[in-house]
């Protein structure tokens, strides 16, 4: 090989290498960009998290995040909210449901309905479970109101209406209308709030599982 075509034939690969290193360069700039961006949407995430755990008063290690999205919160004042003509006002507000426990094999949130229907309650592990509500305001999270403890509240859809959910905290006598961001997050939010509502409070259960506790009572004699 002349030595004109090697020195050719040299430029041509450096050229190339060149391209190669800067294009892995570039590359690893985008990710390095692309995680600070994923980084940054979660900041939120945990703060709202950690702020979630101190009002609860809850061990993180004995906590689980169920869920966590904007919800649209409005208090219900009067009856009936529903009433044709009637415009309800609603307000964008952070929300997370959180579990509290050691979760065993009955514990299945990803089922749906009809594998779990609401009948009578089983032994999940989860001990509690809460529905925190929190706004951004001027630049701080602020809770809109103490947390709705599962166990306390009444979660109910009307089916003429399936775009927004009612819980009731029958501690309070207070009610409130919610809705997801669309019909499927609307949906979902519901479905969950029910599963990890419907084995909690002691209101709910029945001795020994019965339906009716004079049966019961009849059994034993």
């Amino acid at each position: 090989m002349k030595s004109g075509e090697s020195t050719s034939l040299f430029l041509h690969r450096q050229k190339q290498t060149k391209g190669v290193g800067g294009t892995k360069i570039w590359r690893r700039i985008s990710n390095i960009s692309a995680s600070h961006r994923r980084l940054g949407k979660d900041i939120g995430s945990i703060k709202l998290r950690k702020m979630a755990l101190e009002v609860l008063n809850w061990k993180q290690d004995e906590t689980r995040f169920v869920m966590a999205g904007k919800l649209m919160f409005t208090q219900i004042t009067d009856y009936p909210w529903n009433k044709k003509g009637r415009t309800v006002k609603f307000a964008p507000v952070h929300a997370l449901l959180i579990a509290l426990g050691k979760p065993n094999s009955n514990y299945r949130p990803e089922s749906s309905a009809v594998d779990n229907p609401v009948l009578f309650p089983k032994n999940t592990g989860i001990r509690d479970a809460s529905l925190v509500l929190m706004k951004e305001k001027n630049g701080r999270f602020v809770v809109v109101r103490d947390p709705l403890y599962l166990g306390n509240c009444v979660i109910s859809c009307d089916s003429e209406n399936e775009d927004v959910f009612e819980i009731q905290e029958y501690t309070t006598k207070e009610a409130y209308l919610l809705k997801g961001e669309t019909k499927k997050d609307t949906k979902e939010w519901l479905r969950q709030l029910r599963y990890h509502a419907k084995d909690l409070g002691s209101w709910r259960k029945r001795r020994n599982a019965l339906a009716n506790i004079m049966i019961n009572g009849m059994i034993r004699q």
